[in-house]
């Protein structure tokens, strides 16, 4: 090796100093453990030992990675400022997302980001001054800590060249071998004796706790072991059958009972809650507002069913709650913290739109933004709708040139009249299942470029009209859904054909991190689990144009609520329904901090393996699996 003074310490700062980069731009620095500290390092100087030994020399590679982890480091600080949850392998691959709605953001330079900016030019400028490079007539990774190979002396002929060839192989090889060799055996060690002693366990339902205690590299690692879907214990073919026989037979057929609706407008409205949440938490905290944001919902009482979600996910992740709606699948037994949009659905696989469409429905899903995000053209072809609007289609229809985009998304009002256009449009008496996902309250609400109408007055006694700009402009957004509920819920009010309309939130905005913290009284990351479960809470409404007997509106999760949409329409489910019908019957909600029983009592829980302790759970766990990766179509279709 040349130039091992200087860079001898180059070589052992560097690493270090990436750690700082990273954890200072996140502002985590202080909050990381210690054990946190010691794993995040080890892991550090193991990424640039291996790309040491794949490029010997680290003139190029080294500033290239410290940049890259600056990098690493800022986006991991603008995604948990803007959605209240760290980067996560799986958003690597919904990248093109990510991109397509970051112009709702707002970008600002923060102290910790200058700071590690700062940091990072040095550690580049540094390691291109002081590079560690090995000699030429050496291979690559030769006399690398003792793990390399000598070079040979030169010599003519094509035997030497075959020799030195072989050489720069082995010198490869040997070394690589051996990295790869230490990574397994640490891996082993962090996961099997480190993780359950010493770490805890990534929460994929709010990882930010994790991110800040562990810290960034470290987290990342840890999660990536739930990238592999694990067996709930005792699955198997036999233990699928005997689940299924034990349950009671039903025919495919409408009820008898009922008004069965020609029309069923199931809305998953983006972000739309009641905040109203955080004034009845018991702790004595309370908020005002200039207005009530969601009136009109409020006052609807005629044959409406109204009441509380219990959402998988806080302030993104939009496609979980989507899935668990479609498909009756719970996301706290799927993959830890996966999006199954992304790898879980298959040709055939079960849904309300399959459903819908095998008791005559024109099935259609709708969606005003690019059909690719989140994979959702292929998953609805999956799911067996018969027609996909995405925001390409509905620019081609007529009602397009009246179509308003504030903040650039299509209004709630906007993507409402598309709606009624396909159903006055249609052939009297076709039968019409519409899913819709909307857009306007999507996150990004630092932008100030939506004037604020309704404003956050007064906290815990104390003014603070500005104080909240995201939750002014998020609250005056969700005027406008309120309004535009109004609107559909007068027209449909009007039509002769029996109508259902079902709309939910897809999980809370993501707001000032001062409004929870005023709200709970401590950090984010202190509170308890209980208390928590409050920011996954969004309302659900259940309305029809015709008098309906109406059931007690009873809190359930968002893979309940497909079943609920199923009786109100008339329909009985069959098969896993049934099992889901059991577990709706007994829980409030099932969801990935815990389990809240038709009592009101909630049990927390960190696992699945710990959902699973329940007999009712473990047995619904069991056909899920099946359904989303055994062999068998039985559960699919």
């Amino acid at each position: 090796m040349r130039n091992r003074g200087h860079a001898g310490y180059v070589a052992w700062l560097v690493p270090f100093f990436s750690f700082l980069i990273v954890e200072i731009a996140t502002g985590n620095l202080m909050r990381i453990t210690l054990a946190g500290i010691v794993l995040n390092l080890v892991l550090y100087y193991l990424f640039y030992l291996g790309a040491f030994i794949l490029f010997g020399n680290t003139r190029f590679t080294w500033p290239v990675m410290c940049l890259f982890f600056y990098i690493a480091g800022a986006g991991e600080y603008f995604v948990t400022d803007f959605r209240g949850r760290p980067i996560m392998f799986w958003d690597l691959l919904a990248l093109g997302t990510a991109v397509s709605v970051s112009g709702n953001y707002s970008f600002h330079m923060t102290w910790g980001l200058f700071f590690s900016l700062v940091l990072t030019l040095l550690c580049m400028a540094v390691g291109w001054k002081y590079p560690l490079m090995l000699r030429k007539r050496d291979s690559h990774a030769a006399n690398l800590y003792v793990l390399g190979t000598t070079g040979l002396s030169p010599r003519r002929g094509r035997r030497a060249r075959r020799r030195k060839r072989l050489d720069m192989v082995l010198g490869r090889l040997i070394p690589s071998t051996a990295w790869l060799g230490v990574c397994t055996v640490f891996g082993g060690i962090l996961f099997y004796v480190l993780v359950p002693g010493v770490c805890a366990d990534v929460q994929m339902w709010d990882p930010v706790i994790n991110f800040e205690k562990e810290g960034v590299l470290l987290s990342t690692v840890i999660s990536l072991k739930n990238l592999f879907p694990q067996k709930p214990e005792g699955y198997s073919s036999e233990a699928v059958d005997t689940i299924l026989a034990a349950l009671p037979d039903s025919k495919a057929e409408f009820h008898r009972d009922k008004t069965i609706p020609v029309n069923v407008i199931c809305i998953m409205n983006e972000s739309f809650c009641d905040l109203e949440v955080y004034n009845e938490l018991g702790t004595g905290r309370y908020f005002e507002t200039n207005e009530d944001p969601l009136a009109f919902y409020h006052s609807l009482n005629k044959n409406a069913q109204k009441g509380r979600l219990y959402v998988p996910v806080f302030g993104a992740m939009t496609p979980n709650s989507e899935y668990e709606f479609l498909t009756g699948n719970a996301c706290a037994l799927a993959p830890s913290g996966s999006v199954p949009y992304q790898f879980y659905t298959r040709p055939g696989e079960d849904s309300l739109a399959g459903i819908f469409k095998r008791y005559g429905y024109r099935t259609v899903a709708v969606h005003p933004y690019p059909g690719r995000n989140w994979n959702r053209a292929k998953v609805y072809e999956n799911m067996g709708f018969d027609e996909f609007l995405d925001l390409r289609a509905l620019k081609a229809t007529a009602e397009a040139s009246s179509f308003k985009y504030p903040r650039g998304l299509m209004s709630d009002q906007s993507d409402y009249d598309a709606l009624i256009a396909l159903v006055e449009n249609k052939e009297p008496g076709e039968m019409l299942f519409l899913f819709n996902v909307t857009m306007q309250n999507h996150g990004g609400y630092e932008t100030a470029s939506q004037e604020a109408a309704t404003h956050v007055t007064d906290i815990n006694g104390s003014e603070c009209d500005g104080r909240f700009p995201r939750a002014d402009e998020y609250l005056s957004l969700l005027r406008m859904s309120d309004e535009a509920l109004k609107g559909l819920i007068e027209t449909c009010g009007s039509w002769k054909e029996p109508t259902l309309v079902i709309v939910f939130g897809d999980h809370q905005p993501y707001l000032d991190e001062a409004f929870y913290e005023e709200m709970f009284g401590m950090r984010w990351s202190n509170v308890p689990s209980a208390l928590k479960m409050n920011a996954f809470i969004t309302p659900y409404l259940i309305w029809s144009n015709y008098d309906r007997e109406i059931p007690e509106a009873e809190p359930q999760s968002t893979f309940m609520l497909g079943n609920t949409v199923l009786w109100e329409a008339g329909i009985i489910p069959e098969g896993f329904r049934k099992k889901l019908d059991e577990l709706k019957a007994e829980f409030g909600a099932v969801h990935g901090m815990g389990t809240l029983d038709r009592q009101g009592h909630f049990t927390e829980t960190g696992t699945w393996r710990e959902l699973d302790e329940n007999p009712l759970i473990h047995e619904f766990h069991i056909l899920q699996y099946e359904r989303m990766f055994g062999k068998s179509e039985r559960l699919r279709r």
